[in-house]
């Protein structure tokens, strides 16, 4: 390591129980970062890791194990900024929507046995359990959100992140609307920008995987899938996949049986 190194901002990219999708992205754009930060830890791609203070730490990931736990405190008390990246960190993602469905301890003992020792959390999101500066939603990350995110911390103030819907991203992009133009189960109206309308773009509906957008209209929502057939509880099982909080599906439930009874 050279002196010139040693006075760049230290980063560490960290990972709890994911599937590494964001470890990845930032993997991949690593070079647009080495000119201006020293990777002090990125123990999925480097062998050497320094388990020093950092400036910031990106942590991908649920809290799904005393592990995880462990070292999550561990790596907010050496961190300046501590930034949850992707679904699973941000709203506990796959792992925390099957702990929505079903106990942990069913879950546990269907796979390993009633007579398991191993040790096992509700999956939860990083900020459940420490202080999260910055949450970036992602399955995975967008890697311009990813970069102004990095530029905006080491300038020494937090990002702003847009917590629009994803209609925002289909208007800019002048997609027809697969909702009303197709009659697909379309979420872009309930769920936050960021993936530059993927799905919509290619003729398909959005599935929520980015979490939900700010005060999402869940009940409005409920009516137009309504008045196009569809069964709430498929929408609402799309959403928990990827970690939605439940008081969102109450509105919704409670709006369909309103419209239902009408």
């Amino acid at each position: 390591m050279n002196k010139e190194s040693t006075l760049l901002p230290c980063i560490a990219v960290e990972s709890l129980t994911g599937c590494a999708g964001e470890l990845l992205v930032i993997l991949e754009n690593l070079d647009k970062l080495l000119p201006f930060v020293r990777v002090a830890s990125f123990p999925f791609a480097q062998t050497a890791n320094d388990d020093g203070p950092v400036d910031i730490a990106f942590v991908e990931g649920s809290v799904s194990n005393p592990h995880d736990l462990e070292k999550l405190k561990k790596i907010r008390s050496k961190s300046r900024w501590l930034v949850a990246v992707g679904n699973c960190a941000v709203w506990g993602c796959v792992q925390g929507g099957a702990c929505a469905k079903c106990k942990v301890s069913d879950m546990l003992a269907a796979v390993y046995g009633s007579d398991s020792q191993i040790e096992v959390l509700e999956s939860k999101p990083l900020s459940d359990h420490v202080a999260v500066d910055v949450k970036l939603s992602g399955c995975p990350i967008n890697t311009t959100q990813f970069l102004s995110v990095t530029a905006s911390l080491l300038k020494d103030h937090l990002p702003y992140i847009t917590h629009k819907p994803v209609c925002l991203e289909c208007k800019l992009n002048e997609n027809p609307c697969v909702l009303i133009e197709k009659n697909l189960p379309c979420l872009g109206p309930v769920t936050a920008a960021g993936c530059g309308a993927l799905c919509p773009s290619m003729g398909a509906a959005c599935y929520g995987c980015w979490g939900p957008c700010q005060d999402p209209q869940m009940d409005a929502m409920a009516t137009i899938l309504h008045e196009k057939g569809y069964d709430p509880i498929d929408v609402i099982n799309r959403l928990k996949s990827f970690g939605a909080p439940d008081h969102l599906f109450q509105r919704m439930s409670f709006q369909y049986n309103q419209e239902t009874q009408a």
